[in-house]
């Protein structure tokens, strides 16, 4: 499978969001200052504001781009150096209140120091990057244009996906993890699902072991070159049934592929 992104996607200087506002979540002003140093020179236009708790966010979260939460945004500065231990079973309620209130927020977590159960945590929360409160100013505006710009493709994706079961055509898009992330209805019942049913599938899980050997060896590092691929593979559906069919493949900016079927005759795997 093509190698998955970084944390966030990092868009071309073409798409990058010129006009941004960012809701700082903590009550130490030189953590809102930081934020806004970040940006100087990067060409973008920001407005940084700050709420002192996540509670006085949820009615500013509708017109804002991207949330910045710090770790202990209720304790002083002294606490936070002489306590930099982060309670992740609270970051992970507090992130999933973020997820309730507002699906889709771009949202940076500031820690003291970035352990790998804060990182597991932070990546298991859609739309979450984590970030070293010494990293700010180096990292801090990458990262925010990086959530952005993957938004911005899921939305694209969503819309042509909708075009797509308007057209009634069999596509489906695969995350840059190698999980099925968009599926036309056509594709789904291809292999005896529903949309609903087949998103999260690992695309692996779709096609014959000989279909999936020739898939990573020859079709998926031509469209990683940015050529496009077409062949006859063998399909397998959830029951074990197998089925011939007409593959097409492309790929997106950030590394996802796009799976096209047609009708095709029985060759397992095979290129035509």
């Amino acid at each position: 499978m093509l190698t998955p992104p970084t944390e966030t996607t990092v868009p071309t200087d073409r798409n990058r969001q010129l006009g941004l506002s960012l809701l700082v979540v903590d009550d130490d002003d030189r953590i809102a200052a930081a934020v806004e140093r970040s940006f100087n020179g990067d060409g973008a236009d920001v407005v940084v504001e700050t709420v002192a708790t996540l509670e006085d966010a949820w009615n500013r979260v509708d017109d804002v781009d991207c949330l910045v939460i710090a770790s202990e945004p209720d304790t002083d500065e002294a606490t936070r150096d002489d306590a930099p231990e982060i309670d992740v079973e609270d970051l992970n309620d507090r992130l999933e209140a973020i997820e309730t209130n507002a699906p889709e927020l771009p949202t940076v977590v500031l820690v003291p120091e970035r352990t790998a159960e804060i990182a597991r945590t932070v990546r298991s929360h859609d739309w979450t990057a984590v970030l070293e409160e010494s990293e700010i100013g180096d990292r801090l505006a990458d990262r925010v244009h990086g959530l952005l710009e993957r938004r911005r493709l899921a939305a694209l994706s969503r819309r042509s996906l909708a075009s797509i079961e308007f057209a009634g055509a069999a596509i489906a898009v695969v995350d840059p993890s190698g999980d099925v992330q968009f599926a036309s209805r056509s594709f789904a019942m291809q292999f005896g699902d529903d949309t609903d049913a087949i998103a999260g599938t690992p695309w692996r899980e779709l096609f014959t072991d000989a279909a999936v050997d020739h898939l990573e060896s020859a079709a998926i590092p031509m469209v990683a070159d940015g050529w496009q691929w077409t062949g006859t593979c063998t399909g397998r559906r959830r029951t074990g049934e197998t089925f011939p069919a007409r593959v097409r493949l492309g790929s997106l900016e950030d590394g996802s592929l796009v799976v096209g079927l047609d009708g095709g005759e029985h060759r397992d795997g095979l290129e035509d």
